[in-house]
């Protein structure tokens, strides 16, 4: 029996050490792509939403046997009553996300920004049917001889229920300072010290109550499912972003002149109750420089 030869014995030394540096180098390349490309949504949790309404700028991960909707829009102002250079069109698109979820995810419960009291489930119209076309909705959100938003729209022809998830006396406490502001000799500083700090707490008490206002719904059959739509100006998605990826409710107390305004830390209920949440601007809204990026 012949011993082997040194050289080959070298050779294929050499060559099992490069497939194992080659290999190596491949797994570690694997999971670095894999990394800078996040994870990866759930299947559970992919949803089909044409690119035409808007973008999903934020979602949960993790499959959850209830889900809330968060839909940035754009109001008429708080003062007057008037459009806004993008209410219109923020509004149509509002309108067509809310048909969507609609139709595609039977979502039966919305949560608007600035609603008091309830409005039930009607008897639902045909998802499948198109009760709008653009210049009728158009028309219909311009005309301010009444008011008329996305929301009554959606429930006028769906008869999806409005439920309330505001605070009363925040909301109040908010318009207050708003015209406050628009006296002559008012004190703009300390206002808008006090109105960011209101308005930060407002969209903290909405985000907050919405768990329960949906378990609550659900328990008594009111919805087939514990999912809903939120609705809610652009202005308050910075903070319901952070307060998202911080998993908690935490702002600094404000002292001012008059009042002292205490510092709120509070875990959040929406996952502490593993609510998953989707957050959704409308098309026109990203177009005019949304800057928060993209984040799942």
């Amino acid at each position: 029996m012949h011993s082997p030869n040194p050289a080959i014995l070298t050779r294929l030394r050499f060559t099992l050490l490069v497939l194992f540096i080659f290999f190596l180098l491949h797994s570690v390349l694997a999971l670095q792509a894999e990394a800078k490309a996040g994870p990866q949504l759930a299947s559970d949790d992919e949803i089909d939403f044409p690119e035409q309404l808007g973008e999903i700028v934020y979602q949960t991960q993790t499959a959850a046997a209830s889900r809330i909707y968060i839909i940035a829009n754009g109001h008429r102002s708080a003062i007057n009553g008037a459009n806004a250079v993008k209410t219109l069109q923020a509004q149509v698109e509002t309108f067509r996300i809310g048909e969507w979820l609609i139709n595609q995810n039977r979502i039966e419960m919305l949560l608007p920004e600035g609603f008091f009291g309830e409005m039930g489930s009607t008897s639902a119209i045909d998802a499948n049917k198109n009760l709008f076309d653009g210049q009728r909705l158009q028309d219909a959100l311009a005309d301010t001889s009444h008011f008329v938003n996305a929301e009554l729209l959606l429930h006028k022809n769906y008869g999806i229920g409005l439920e309330q998830v505001e605070n009363r006396k925040l909301y109040h406490d908010v318009r207050d300072r708003l015209s406050s502001s628009l006296k002559p000799g008012a004190k703009i500083l300390l206002l808008n010290r006090e109105l960011t700090y209101l308005q930060k707490l407002r969209t903290a008490s909405m985000l907050q109550s919405a768990p329960a206002v949906i378990e609550t719904a659900y328990q008594q059959g009111r919805i087939a499912a514990p999912n809903a739509m939120l609705t809610i100006g652009l202005s308050h998605l910075e903070d319901i972003i952070s307060f998202l990826e911080a998993g908690e409710i935490g702002m600094t107390g404000l002292h001012t002149t008059s009042i002292a305004f205490p510092p709120q830390n509070t875990e959040l209920e929406l996952l502490k109750k593993q609510v998953g949440v989707t957050v959704i601007v409308p098309r026109i809204l990203i177009s005019h420089g949304f800057e928060v990026k993209k984040r799942t």
